[in-house]
């Protein structure tokens, strides 16, 4: 076991809500299996009393006080990759200490799925340690969460950390659901058996039976899907709250291939390639069949950080495709994108993806067009013929009908994930469900009021049984309004004061930072005042 690193080493140094403004974020078999001594292996981390909880600086936006202390251990568990191989992958758990009773007894459960990033080495257990990249995300799930009561999983996943995937599946729902249950499910038995051997840290909490789930990004999808495999193995979410993922999946792919390139497309398009190759096995031949032959053999996860790779040409920073004229006649007469931020995805020379491999997806796109995008309907295309475009269908989470109460949060003008694309498009379809399924629980949150004068589409909409929900919607939909508002106009001053341009700003902070801590507040607010306090 390594030892407990003291707390004032691992509190950061200056704000971490000023760094979330100013920076991104990045029931089966085996479930128990061993990793080493017959048992999922586990160790102490670090530990924070309420007032190194409270000195993170988090209630600028909106993170209550603590009322517990945090214990974070790690865990080592078996799970499986996207091909089925026996891999192992690491977990933060996390848990609140002291004798009041919100700190003790039986705790609830939240199972939170990370964003997504590039770092080989993120590590949801380093709270406030800033060598690490997870850091940010890290101290805002331990205040907002474990400070308040909660007992936290939060996976890494399989291909970070310590795990010996050499690659992450990514947005590969079968394998990364299986991953967030495994961890889960391990959890759970670490905390038994230390609390049985009267582990400090175990023995005045128990796991109790609400299971919550959320995550965000990445984590919104991963959380989505883990959601329907939790309730496919019969066992009960209290309550599920994805954040700004892409559930849509196919859609959003078609509409990024047809040339609305979204912030951060370098960064997902090779993880996604990677990661759902093992599964598939007809992605491509070798790398080079998609990315330019400079960047095809750039590990993704990897151990430099994003930066690094970009400033060693090893990735292109923001350029997805080739600048037209490409020579390409299908590519050349693609209407171009009216997205403002669109051409920063584009260059002559230093682009990511192969035109003809875009040539050969668009062509299929084209004949056999998505629903959403053709306006025909909300459904994936019917008949995709190119591999990937059949990858992507195939972990498309249009269609999912949560049986559990729902919140989906996000920002309309999100540049990353689209938001109208996505959480727009379950909430039509989860509402056109409910005409026929009325026991559906569903609360859809646009925290982003700042273009409300071009909006036609409600900021709140409450579908099925949402409406009869016992908390403060309007108060927590104000305040969580209100913290993006002021997050956003923070953003906008703060570049302005330091020479940078405020458009730059709000795209590389709005989907990582702004709208992630105000969707992360709902939540708590969600869970906390519909679940907690009420019994099963």
């Amino acid at each position: 076991m390594k030892p407990i690193i003291s707390t004032s080493r691992c509190l950061l140094s200056v704000s971490i809500a000023s760094a979330l403004l100013l920076t991104g974020c990045g029931g089966d078999d085996d479930n128990t299996s061993v990793i080493r001594d017959n048992f999922t292996s586990n160790e102490a981390i670090a530990t924070f009393n309420q007032t190194n909880i409270n000195s993170l600086g988090l209630s600028a936006i909106g993170v209550p006080a603590a009322k517990c202390g945090v214990a974070v251990e790690k865990i080592d568990y078996h799970t499986r990759g996207a091909a089925n191989e026996r891999t192992n992958a690491t977990a933060a758990v996390m848990l609140p200490t002291g004798s009041s009773a919100a700190c003790t007894g039986n705790r609830p459960i939240l199972l939170y799925a990370h964003g997504t990033t590039t770092d080989k080495n993120y590590d949801i257990t380093q709270v406030g340690n800033q060598s690490n990249s997870a850091a940010a995300e890290a101290a805002l799930i331990a205040a907002s969460f474990a400070a308040q009561g909660y007992i936290v999983v939060a996976p890494n996943y399989a291909g970070y950390d310590d795990s010996k995937l050499s690659y992450h599946p990514y947005l590969v729902a079968e394998q990364q659901s299986k991953d967030m249950v495994d961890a889960l499910d391990n959890a759970r038995v670490v905390i038994a058996r230390q609390k049985l051997i009267n582990d400090i840290n175990y023995r005045n909490i128990s796991a109790g039976n609400k299971l919550f789930v959320s995550g965000y990004s990445q984590g919104g999808y991963v959380a989505m899907a883990t959601a329907r495999r939790l309730e496919s193995n019969k066992e009960t979410v209290t309550a599920l709250a994805p954040s700004s993922g892409p559930y849509a999946l196919a859609a959003f792919a078609d509409a990024i291939f047809a040339g609305n390139v979204n912030i951060g497309a370098t960064r997902f398009a090779p993880l996604l390639a990677y990661g759902m190759q093992p599964k598939y096995n007809n992605i491509y031949n070798q790398k080079s069949d998609i990315f330019l032959d400079k960047y095809a053999s750039t590990p993704m996860p990897n151990v430099q950080t994003f930066s690094q790779l970009v400033a060693a040409d090893k990735l292109p920073e923001n350029a997805l495709f080739e600048a037209t004229p490409t020579g390409n006649t299908l590519i050349d007469n693609l209407p171009k994108s009216t997205l403002p931020f669109a051409p920063i995805g584009f260059d002559k020379t230093n682009y990511l993806v192969k035109t003809d491999y875009r040539a050969a997806y668009m062509a299929d796109a084209l004949q056999n067009r998505d629903g959403l995008l053709a306006g025909t309907g909300v459904s994936p295309a019917a008949d995709p013929k190119h591999p990937l475009r059949i990858a992507l269908k195939d972990n498309d989470l249009r269609g999912y009908l949560p049986s559990m109460p729902t919140m989906l949060c996000g920002g309309n003008q999100d540049p990353t994930v689209f938001y109208d694309l996505n959480t727009g498009s379950m909430a039509q379809i989860l509402a056109n469900a409910s005409i026929s399924n009325p026991a559906l629980n569903v609360t859809v949150l646009d925290v982003d009021t700042t273009n409300a004068d071009k909006r036609t589409i409600p900021s709140v909409s409450l579908i099925g049984k949402a409406s009869t929900n016992p908390w403060s919607l309007n108060a927590v939909v104000t305040q969580a309004q209100t913290q993006f508002s002021t997050s956003y106009q923070f953003t906008v001053n703060n570049a302005i004061q330091n020479g940078v341009s405020p458009q730059a700003a709000i795209l590389a902070n709005y989907h990582g930072a702004l709208v992630s801590s105000a969707c992360m507040n709902a939540t708590r607010q969600f869970f906390d005042q519909n679940f907690v306090n009420t019994p099963m």
